[in-house]
């Protein structure tokens, strides 16, 4: 059979591309952190977001930067749970 570019037969069985190095599926610790590394993340960036917004403002009441941290709790936790669903 001919060889393509990547040096395997054409028709012969390619290796998952999903899978990692070392041809396990990474393991649901892996995942998880990765989810709560995301989360923090979005929880982080949009507090900070709306503490700019209070400060530019000059807010009395930091509006923003409650408004702005609740609704990234919000969408994290919306992510979570399709992520979740999705794992099953």
């Amino acid at each position: 059979m001919e060889d393509d570019k990547n040096g395997t037969e054409k028709g012969a069985a390619r290796p998952d591309s999903t899978k990692g190095i070392s041809g396990k599926t990474p393991s649901k610790f892996l995942r998880f952190s990765g989810m709560a590394t995301q989360m923090l993340g979005t929880i982080l960036v949009f507090t900070y977001g709306g503490y700019r917004l209070d400060q530019w403002q000059m807010n009395k009441k930091p509006v923003w930067t409650l408004v702005l941290s609740l609704t990234s709790i919000a969408a994290s936790l919306y992510m979570l749970i399709r992520s979740i669903s999705k794992l099953k």
